[in-house]
């Protein structure tokens, strides 16, 4: 019987102490902690429950990490789908083999469980500034002269050896057809043989481009004449996925390798550069072949086989080159430098349409959320909401476009809404979320004043007065100020100028001061005597 009641207690504890865990886990050096925050912000809000740690928190030898990912792989309740590594090689290290796979490989066959990405920053300047690449590109794309997201830069460096350069030129063709069956505009093709070099890489990419490709030999950087600088971009926002499919061009140590920097490029207020890295870290020779596969595994992956996200075309090149020549060096060698859960734009980006309640009772117990693109039901778009600690729940959309939410225990605030979909701007809004414990009309009354807003809760206009029962409390401020739920000051509103038997009255119709409607939501109206302060929260429906 003491047996039965220990294992009990222990399952009881195992129970109820075990990590709820995540989906995207940031494993970072310490230096960046500060810097990753807005990113893994942002992961969260859009569906993928994050957790970031330290490595002073788990351990910074390579076993100790391994370890602790192992362990949140095994034991979390929400198993980690990606893995963001924070640190150049010399702040976190690669796992053996200089591979990430080390830390995403879980049962120890070869492949990957997690996807991972890996931010190779030096300084809390460099993670700030790829940090912002990665939210610019992702959640607020350049659309500006949108057609760059349908153009493209790729290069070929020409070896004079035609097994070689068949295999490159058959490279540069199979992405250059990928993507003009998917609608793509206009695309560079850059080579030793017609004479083209590192300058007008750079000028291609200043015009905007979505992808630079380069095939050819490299070490380090990509070979004259197209041992390019990537600090000379000046792309600003528009910012390219780079895939250098070559030999190593990823720093082993402290120095970034010369190709690396067009993922380090910029400065956190300047971007330029690129938005993510792909790349090796491996030197081989006779390989062309294999780095063939990788390329052409990464855009079938893109283009043909619906992958939407950096790591997973990615790991689609990684997995080409396993499954055709059971390469386990150039399956662990290659890299993915930036968000492996970043979605890719394939296609100019465009905006969702996205219907659901404009505000929420605290009784509410349901929210529909419709999701549709120029009245086209959009199906499986990621639906995520999010209120504080109390509720965080995603889904994906049906076929007609619609998602239900069942809530409960709520309480008053924002319940923040982000909606995102195959190359669709993510949508971003909060409901407010509101108790309805409000009277047609508000009276506020003591033995020295009354202050009334009616109607109350208001569509359109209300009245806000106010009367003086006791000549001692005087107006001190004869400005009526309205604050939103977040206590931002929103209007001030003044009371008429002659006070007729200690009355005055103004109107207010849910504007701002600038002029500009205000969402439905609580607000508080406030006046000030010569001895206090007197509130009234309001409620504006529309």
């Amino acid at each position: 019987m003491r047996k039965y009641l220990f294992l009990l207690l222990i399952f009881y504890i195992v129970g109820y102490t075990q990590e709820v865990g995540a989906r995207y886990l940031i494993v970072t050096h310490d230096d960046f902690y500060n810097a990753v925050q807005p990113l893994a912000q942002w992961k969260h809000r859009k569906g993928l429950r994050t957790k970031v740690v330290k490595l002073s928190e788990i351990g910074s030898s390579t076993t100790q990490i391994k370890n602790f990912v192992q362990s949140a792989y095994d034991t979390w309740q929400i198993r980690p789908e990606f893995l963001l590594l924070v640190g150049a090689p010399n702040y976190l290290p690669f796992g053996s083999n200089y591979s990430d796979n080390y830390y995403t490989n879980m049962d120890s066959d070869i492949y990957n469980e997690i996807l991972s990405g890996r931010l190779t920053v030096h300084s809390a300047t460099e993670a700030q500034t790829v940090v912002n690449k990665i939210l610019l590109y992702e959640k607020i794309p350049d659309l500006n002269d949108s057609l760059w997201f349908i153009d493209a830069c790729l290069i070929v460096r020409e070896e004079y050896s035609n097994y070689d350069d068949s295999i490159y030129w058959e490279n540069i063709n199979h992405a250059k057809n990928l993507m003009l069956s998917n609608g793509y505009n206009f695309i560079d093709t850059l080579s030793r043989y017609a004479g083209d070099n590192a300058n007008d890489v750079i000028s291609s990419a200043n015009q905007g481009r979505a992808f630079v490709l380069y095939r050819g030999s490299g070490v380090n950087n990509w070979y004259s004449p197209f041992n390019v600088s990537p600090d000379q971009a000046a792309n600003g926002t528009r910012l390219p996925i780079v895939l250098s499919i070559t030999c190593r061009t990823i720093g082993m140590t402290g120095t970034p390798a010369a190709a690396e920097r067009w993922f380090l490029a910029g400065t956190p207020s300047s971007p330029k550069g690129a938005a993510g890295y792909f790349a090796t870290t491996t030197i081989i020779t006779g390989g062309s072949h294999l780095r063939s596969a990788v390329c052409k595994g990464f855009f079938n992956g893109l283009f043909q086989q619906g992958k939407r996200t950096f790591g997973e075309a990615c790991e689609a090149g990684r997995l080409n080159v396993y499954n055709l020549y059971n390469s386990s060096s150039e399956y662990r060698g290659f890299t993915t430098l930036g968000d492996p859960a970043m979605n890719i734009w394939t296609a100019i980006p465009k905006p969702l349409e996205v219907i659901h309640d404009s505000m929420l009772p605290v009784e509410q117990e349901r929210l529909a959320v419709s999701v549709t693109f120029e009245g086209v039901p959009v199906e499986s778009a990621c639906v995520c909401v999010v209120l504080d600690t109390l509720v965080y729940d995603y889904g994906y959309t049906t076929n007609e476009g619609d998602i239900i939410f069942n809530l409960e225990a709520l309480e008053p605030g924002y319940m923040h809404v982000t909606v995102t979909a195959q190359n669709k701007i993510p949508y971003i809004d909060s409901i407010p979320v509101i108790s309805t414990h409000i009277q047609e009309g508000t009276r506020l009354t003591t033995g020295a004043y009354n202050l009334v807003v009616n109607p109350n809760p208001f569509t359109h206009t209300t009245k806000i007065r106010y009367s003086i029962l006791d000549t001692r409390y005087l107006i001190k401020d004869p400005n009526v100020r309205i604050y939103d739920a977040a206590g931002r000051l929103v209007n001030s509103l003044n009371l008429e100028s002659s006070i007729q038997n200690q009355e005055s009255s103004v109107l207010w119709d849910g504007f701002d001061d600038m002029g500009s409607k205000l969402p439905v939501g609580v607000y508080f109206v406030q006046i000030s005597t010569s001895e206090e302060q007197h509130t009234i929260p309001v409620l504006l429906v529309r």
